[in-house]
């Protein structure tokens, strides 16, 4: 009976365990913001929607317009030009009112010499600068390749030339190894000890 008890109560913590690892790793799912519930053509992105401030920087529209097509259909976005300017090198920024992971985003237009990147900041210092990518009639994921967290991006592009769509993110962080090694550690730590509290000469019944 006593070897029953010490083994149940093993698993117990070793379920408990587990389960904690589960939680830790489990809610990183990505948002994908579409635009596509968006109703119009030619306005200003609410601030708040899909989770990000767009500071009436960004404008939406869902008429076809090769070669500025769309990953999903109908909506994507591009730079205020009254706020930005038109026709030039530009920088143009959204943000997030807690930190997150930013993934990337699609990329359309035209096949130029300017390519689209992001750049990836948090509480105002530059962490990161993704790849580039030449923008084309294809939409065209660019990763940002930056797995830390961020609440600004900017958006560098020609942007008289390039759309922007489905733009992706996620909010829950990866435990970092030492945190993961720490949790198992302190599991086995328990089922370890429970064992030695209930280790008593066997007496056969």
């Amino acid at each position: 009976m006593k070897t029953y008890h010490v083994l149940q109560g093993t698993l117990t913590l070793a379920t408990c365990t587990l389960s904690a690892l589960a939680i830790s790793t489990s809610a990183n799912a990505s948002t994908v913001v579409t635009f596509d519930d968006l109703k119009g053509d030619n306005l200003l992105v609410p601030d708040g929607y899909g989770g990000i401030q767009w500071d009436n920087n960004w404008t939406y529209y869902g008429f076809e317009q090769n070669p500025y097509t769309a990953e999903s259909i109908p909506n994507r976005i591009y730079g205020n030009y009254i706020k930005w300017g038109s026709n030039g090198l530009t920088s143009i920024p959204f943000y997030f009112a807690s930190p997150v992971i930013f993934d990337g985003g699609y990329f359309s237009g035209m096949d130029s010499s300017y390519p689209a990147s992001f750049s990836l900041y948090n509480e105002g210092t530059l962490q990161a600068t993704s790849a580039s990518l030449t923008p084309s009639s294809t939409p065209t994921f660019l990763s940002s390749g930056y797995t830390g967290l961020v609440d600004e991006v900017r958006v560098n592009w020609y942007n008289s030339e390039t759309a922007l769509d489905n733009v992706t993110y996620h909010t829950a962080a990866v435990p970092e190894p030492a945190s993961l090694i720490g949790l198992l550690g302190l599991g086995s730590f328990g089922v370890i000890s429970k064992l030695k509290r209930n280790r008593k000469p066997q007496v056969n019944c």
